[in-house]
């Protein structure tokens, strides 16, 4: 009750804000030009962020796949430009289209564009049920993407970059990117009624979807409070290795229908723990290190220090 009161106060800032951008451009302009660069400023501003983490050398160490040849690192400028453009493609020739058409499918299904906006704290459920839902339906979309007969046509391009950066995120497919889309706006269409409430989403939802793609692990990382967090390690886990798991946003899913037995006994080799099955009913913090060489530095340090014998052998990512 009271972060949903605490939200209150800046919707007056928000309706007057949002109420100048419908008068200077229409309901039109915000539904379909509005939101295509609202998603832009978003998507490659935080795709910007996470670039600027990987020039900061104290930071690499938090990197989770950190050898690699050159051809295969993160930041290679052949691929940085080849995922630029079909993410520019896609956005568009896809994207947009797909946004202007919702124009039209907001009114079928009563959703508003006009003041006044919906109470704030409705965004408190909305945006987790949003995310589970999107989560759910990535989860069986993408399982099916994976089926061989239909890997190879459709979802084998996004898979070119098996040590994935933050850009990469929507390096998809053309079809692949319109089923990615319809899973982003089920929530939306089943539960909210207003505009605003789909930009609110993307924020979240742009974020989650860079993040997992960025390449960094980092242990203070606020989502690692969020149970049932997947996170970065796991759809890098997924982009390096071709199998599970498979989950965009939960770890449930994978959990539930078995899809993630290799991740678990990757992350208890990362925590040093002698379960192979840890953790058995898991939230994404109690995570291992975000790699091996991470882990050797942290044994090198005890071994210094005196806590650890000398005569522990690391193992080696296989």
């Amino acid at each position: 009750m009271a972060a949903a009161l605490a939200l209150e106060p800046g919707r007056a800032a928000a309706e007057r804000l949002w109420g100048d951008m419908v008068a200077a451009v229409g309901v039109g302009g915000v539904a379909g030009p509005g939101t295509f660069v609202f998603h832009e400023t978003l998507y490659f501003g935080f795709c910007a962020l996470w670039a600027a983490a990987d020039l900061v050398p104290t930071l690499r160490r938090y990197k989770i796949q950190p050898r690699q040849a050159h051809e295969e690192r993160q930041w290679s400028r052949k691929k940085q430009l080849r995922c630029l453009k079909l993410i520019i493609f896609n956005h568009v020739f896809i994207q947009f289209p797909m946004m202007m058409l919702f124009h039209y499918v907001a009114d079928l299904v009563g959703f508003r564009i006009e003041l006044p906006l919906p109470p704030m704290s409705r965004l408190l459920w909305q945006i987790p049920i949003f995310y589970v839902i999107e989560d759910f339906w990535f989860y069986w979309l993408h399982r099916f993407l994976h089926w061989p007969k239909i890997y190879p046509l459709i979802h084998k391009m996004h898979h070119e970059h098996t040590a994935p950066f933050g850009m990469a995120a929507e390096y998809a497919h053309p079809v692949e990117t319109v089923f990615l889309g319809i899973g982003t706006m089920l929530g939306p269409i089943l539960f909210a009624d207003h505009m605003f409430t789909v930009w609110v989403w993307l924020v979240f939802r742009l974020w989650e979807t860079v993040e997992d793609h960025s390449g960094f692990d980092f242990p203070w990382n606020p989502t690692n409070l969020i149970p049932f967090w997947a996170g970065s390690a796991h759809h890098d886990f997924h982009h390096k290795t071709f199998q599970g798991p498979y989950s965009s946003v939960f770890t449930w899913c994978d959990w539930l229908f078995g899809t993630d037995a290799l991740f678990r006994r990757q992350q208890a080799e990362l925590s040093e723990s002698k379960d192979p099955n840890w953790p058995r009913f898991y939230p994404a913090a109690f995570r291992g290190a975000p790699s091996m060489e991470f882990l050797e530095a942290r044994r090198s340090s005890r071994r210094i220090a005196g806590l650890e014998p000398e005569g522990v052998v690391s193992t080696k990512e296989e």
